[in-house]
C-alpha cells in the first residue's frame, strides 16, 4: 500500500515538471534556456546595429588592465603630468615676458663731475620715453641697461626714477670694472689699432662694448639698441626696433653711416695707392664708413655669424689694418667701417635720419667742396645726434 502512494506520487510531480517545462517553451517563443543565453549574449554585444569587437587579449590591453588596477601610480602619473604641464606653461610664460622686453643699452660713466653728461643723458632718456608707444598696458617694457660707475648710478637713479616708480621702466646697471675684464680678451686687437692712446677715452675696453655684447650678454637677450648719451629722440623707439625685421640673412648690426669726411681723411694712403676706390667717398654709392652712435645689435646672428666671429681674430684685425693703411681712434665705429669695406653684408645701414649727426667740424679743415655731399640727409629727423658738443635743436 505505502508503496503504491509513493509510486503515484512520483508520477504526479513529473506530471507537473513535464507541465511546467512546456509552458516555459510556450512563453518562451519555443526557445531553449541554451538560446535565450546566446540571444543576451548577442544582444549585448550589438549596439547602434554594429556589432563590438572583442578586446584583444595584447600587452598593450594587459597594461591598461594594470593602469586601471592601480590607482597608486596612477595619481602618481597623473601629478607628474601636471607638474610638467606646469613647467611648460612658465616656460611659454617667461618666453613672452622676454619677447616683450626691449633692450636698450647707454654708456653713463665719470658723470661725477660733469654736468654737461648729465644734462645730455636727461635729454636723450627723456626725449625717449616721452616718444615711445611701449607700454605696459599693451604687455612691453623698455628695459633700460646702463654701464655705470657707483657715482654716475646714484645720478642716474635721479633721472630715470619718475619713470621707474610709475612701472613704465625696467632698469639694470652693469659694473664697468667687471665688463671690462670679460670684454678686454676679445677686444685687445681692436683697442691696440682704434684707440687713440692707452689713457684715451677710447681707449678703455668697455667702449668696444658693442664689438663683444653676445659674448657679454646672456643668450636670451636676442636683440639690443646701444645708443650714446647726446641725442635726442623725435620719433617713437620701436620703429628702431622695427628695423631688425628688415635685416637681410647675413646682417648682423644696423648702423648709419658717417655724416662728415672723417673716413676720406683717415684712409688718405690708401685712397691714393688705389685710384678710382669707393672707400672713403661720399654716399650714395661710395663707403662714407660709420658712425656707432645709435647701433642696433641682433645678438643671436652676431653668436651665429661665423664669420662675423673669425674678424674678432688678433692677426685678422692687424692685417686688415695694414691693408688700408689704417690707424682709428673712434672704437667701436672704426672696427665696424674697416670691417664694412671687406664685409658689408655684415651691416645693415640706418636712414640717416635716425642718426642726424650734428656736429661740423671737418668742414674748415680743407674739404669745404665735398662737406655737403657727406652732411646732407633729407627727409625728417627722428634722433638727432649732437656729437663733438653741438647743440641740438629745441624743435
Amino acid at each position: 500500500m505505502g508503496l503504491k502512494m509513493m509510486t503515484s506520487l512520483k508520477f504526479w510531480v513529473a506530471i507537473v515538471v513535464v507541465a511546467l517545462v512546456l509552458g516555459f517553451y510556450q512563453l518562451a517563443g519555443r526557445e531553449t534556456f541554451s538560446d535565450l543565453l546566446a540571444k543576451e549574449k548577442k544582444m549585448s554585444a550589438t549596439h547602434m546595429g554594429h556589432t563590438a569587437p572583442a578586446y584583444p587579449k595584447t600587452k598593450a590591453r594587459a597594461k591598461i588592465d594594470t593602469k586601471e588596477l592601480n590607482p597608486v601610480k596612477d595619481e602618481k602619473e597623473s601629478h607628474e603630468e601636471a607638474d610638467k604641464s606646469l613647467q611648460i606653461e612658465e616656460q611659454h610664460a617667461k618666453e613672452s615676458s622676454q619677447e616683450s622686453e626691449y633692450h636698450v643699452l647707454q654708456m653713463f660713466t665719470k658723470a661725477g663731475n660733469n654736468r654737461g653728461l648729465i644734462d645730455k643723458f636727461k635729454l636723450c632718456f627723456n626725449s625717449m620715453m616721452q616718444k615711445s608707444s611701449i607700454r605696459p598696458d599693451n604687455g612691453e617694457i623698455l628695459h633700460l641697461h646702463l654701464v655705470s660707475d657707483p657715482d654716475s648710478k646714484a645720478i642716474a637713479e635721479g633721472i630715470v626714477g619718475t619713470w621707474l616708480h610709475k612701472g613704465l621702466l625696467k632698469l639694470s646697471f652693469h659694473d664697468p670694472v667687471q665688463l671690462t675684464e670679460t670684454l678686454h680678451p676679445i677686444v685687445k686687437p681692436m683697442q691696440e689699432k682704434f684707440s687713440a692712446g692707452a689713457k684715451a677715452y677710447y681707449g678703455d675696453s668697455i667702449f668696444f662694448l658693442s664689438v663683444g655684447m653676445h659674448k657679454v650678454f646672456p643668450s636670451d637677450t636676442k636683440h639690443i639698441v646701444q645708443l650714446d648719451c647726446d641725442l635726442k629722440f623725435r620719433s617713437d623707439i620701436r620703429e628702431l626696433f622695427d628695423m631688425f625685421d628688415h635685416f637681410e640673412s647675413e646682417n648682423v648690426i644696423g648702423i648709419a653711416e658717417e655724416q662728415q669726411p672723417v673716413y676720406r681723411h683717415t684712409f688718405w694712403q690708401y685712397r691714393n695707392e688705389h685710384k678710382g676706390t669707393k672707400v672713403g667717398n661720399p654716399p650714395p654709392d661710395g663707403q662714407p664708413g660709420f658712425n656707432s652712435g645709435v647701433l642696433l645689435l641682433d645678438l643671436d646672428k652676431m653668436r651665429a655669424s661665423s664669420l662675423y666671429n673669425s674678424l674678432l681674430n688678433g692677426t685678422v684685425v692687424r692685417t686688415m689694418s695694414e691693408e688700408f693703411h689704417f690707424k682709428g681712434h673712434l672704437g667701436d665705429q672704426d672696427y665696424f667701417t674697416l670691417l664694412s669695406y671687406r664685409y658689408p653684408q655684415l651691416f645693415h645701414v640706418l636712414p640717416c635720419t635716425w642718426n642726424r649727426q650734428l656736429c661740423t667740424w671737418w668742414q674748415d679743415k680743407g674739404y669745404q667742396e665735398v662737406f655737403d655731399f657727406y652732411h646732407d640727409c633729407a627727409g625728417e629727423v627722428n634722433i638727432y645726434h649732437g656729437n663733438c658738443n653741438t647743440p641740438i635743436p629745441d624743435r
